[in-house]
C-alpha cells in the first residue's frame, strides 16, 4: 500500500493514518514500529534504500528494497480495450494474486473495477461485481460486502474472502485459491 500511495494510486492518507497508529503505538513489536516509521519515511520523499534499512533486521530490510524497486519501476501500459476478455473465473484469480502483493496487476484491476462499477451501460450484477472485487482490492474482507451479488457471482468471491481472510490469519505460499 506504500508503493500504491506513492504512485497516486491510492491516497495518501489511507496508509499514512495505519502506519503512524503502528509505529507510535504498542501494540506492534518495536521491529514492527521500525518498519512503520521507515514506510512513512518513504511516503515523505526519502528514497536512499541504505539510510532506510540500517536499524532493519534483514526480513524487513527486504520488503523496504522490494518497495523501492517497485517505486521505481515504470507505470504498466494502459489496458488494451481491444484484448481478449477474462473470465468470471481468471477474474477472481487475478484479484487474489493483486491482493497478496502484486502491485501492478493491483493498479490494473483497481481501475478495472472502477470501470466496471461506474458502466452504466453493464448489467447491474456486472456493475455490482465490480464494486465489491474494488472493495476487496480495497483491503475490506467482511462477507456483508457479498449481499448484494447475484448467486452467480457470490459463491466464487466467498471462496475468495474466504481465501484472504485465511491468508492474513495465518500466511502460506501466497498461491490464490
Amino acid at each position: 500500500m506504500t508503493v500504491a500511495a506513492v504512485r497516486g494510486i491510492v491516497p495518501l492518507g489511507q496508509v499514512t493514518l495505519p502506519l503512524t497508529q503502528i509505529a507510535q503505538g504498542d501494540l506492534a513489536p518495536p521491529e514492527a514500529r521500525d518498519l512503520a516509521r521507515v514506510l512513512s519515511r518513504i511516503l515523505k520523499g526519502e528514497r536512499d534504500p541504505i539510510a532506510l534499512v540500517e536499524d532493519l533486521p534483514p526480513e524487513f530490510a527486504e520488503i523496504v528494497w522490494e518497495a523501492l524497486e517497485q517505486i521505481e519501476a515504470p507505470l504498466s501500459k494502459p489496458v488494451d480495450e481491444n484484448r481478449e476478455a477474462v473470465t468470471f473465473e481468471q477474474l477472481i484469480e487475478q484479484v487474489a494474486k493483486a491482493c497478496t502483493g502484486e502491485l501492478l496487476l493491483w493498479q490494473r484491476l483497481w481501475d478495472f473495477t472502477e470501470k466496471l462499477a461506474t458502466d452504466e451501460r453493464l448489467p447491474p450484477d456486472i456493475q455490482i461485481l465490480g464494486s465489491v472485487l474494488r472493495k476487496i482490492l480495497a483491503g475490506e474482507r467482511q462477507p456483508h460486502i457479498l449481499a448484494d451479488l447475484s448467486p452467480e457471482h457470490r459463491w466464487a468471491v466467498e471462496q475468495l474472502l474466504a481465501w484472504l481472510n485465511e491468508q492474513a490469519a495465518k500466511p502460506g505460499d501466497g498461491q490464490p485459491p
